[in-house]
């Protein structure tokens, strides 16, 4: 009786052997369980500070992010340009409120800007050709805006003879800033094919750097700062499906760059 229970009891012992190297493995998956699960939540939070950083860049108007020391803000490229929000001149149905123009420049750039915009409109009130020129105010700075007939004939660069004096005009404005200028050549889009330009971007770059070299070689304009770029037909302010609309997108925008797209310009040109 004894020997069947010792048996008996023996049989115990070895059928729970197994529960010890059990009980270890579970231990061991449960610890590494916590510590994969602690591991994501702290990159959870990394992921969620960076994201904050990221949105508070853009949507404050600053330069950037701190760096690690906490002083200098690494620059984002291009700082809080919204690459969704069109310019002014990029879209006829694009319209920019005086709240998001402060928003993106900041109050003191759009003051400013807005000061300048005025002295231009005094300035040119007597000039014959105000009813041809317009000036704004969009998220790349001030944009005058010439109509290409008044500088230029049909198909052809060379600025008309009697046209300098307002440019001139415009340049010591110019001269006056530290501000990087933008010179934009537009068209409309009735296609041009001719032996000097084959398409309407080689006509508005053209338009464009005679307008530059105007500046440069006979106003004093330093050539660092100024740049010429030609669209052609494909940033329109109005529709071209009428000779109306046409006229409007055939122009030249002097842009007296913003300070964003100025920091930009700087970046470049360093």
């Amino acid at each position: 009786m004894s020997g069947k229970k010792k048996k008996k009891h023996g049989e115990e012992e070895g059928g729970e052997a197994w529960l010890l190297p059990y009980s270890d493995l579970m231990t061991l998956l449960l610890a590494m369980f916590i510590v994969l699960f602690a591991v994501s939540r702290i990159d959870e939070v990394k992921a969620h500070e960076l994201a904050n950083a990221f949105r508070s860049g853009l949507m404050d108007g600053g330069n950037g992010m701190e760096s690690r020391d906490g002083d200098s803000p690494i620059e984002l490229f291009p700082d809080s340009i919204n690459p969704e929000r069109p310019d002014s001149s990029s879209s006829k149905d694009s319209t920019i409120s005086r709240e998001e123009l402060e928003k993106f420049l900041g109050t003191y750039e759009l003051e400013y800007l807005e000061e300048l915009k005025a002295k231009l409109e005094i300035a040119f009130k007597k000039e014959e050709s105000t009813a041809d020129m317009t000036v704004g105010i969009d998220m790349r700075g001030l944009v005058i805006s010439l109509d290409n007939a008044i500088l230029f004939d049909s198909g052809k660069a060379e600025i008309k003879a009697g046209n300098d004096e307002t440019l001139s005009k415009l340049a010591d404005v110019i001269n006056s800033l530290d501000n990087y200028i933008r010179v934009e050549g537009h068209t409309d889009n009735v296609p041009i094919h001719t032996a000097v330009y084959p398409s309407n971007w080689e006509l508005s770059t053209a338009r464009a750097a005679s307008v530059v070299r105007l500046f440069v070689e006979k106003c004093g304009v330093s050539p660092e700062k100024i740049v010429a770029v030609g669209y052609g037909e494909y940033k329109p302010v109005a529709d071209n499906s009428t000779a109306e609309g046409r006229a409007k997108n055939r122009r030249i925008d002097i842009i007296i760059l913003s300070e964003k797209y100025d920091n930009l310009e700087k970046q470049i040109t360093d």
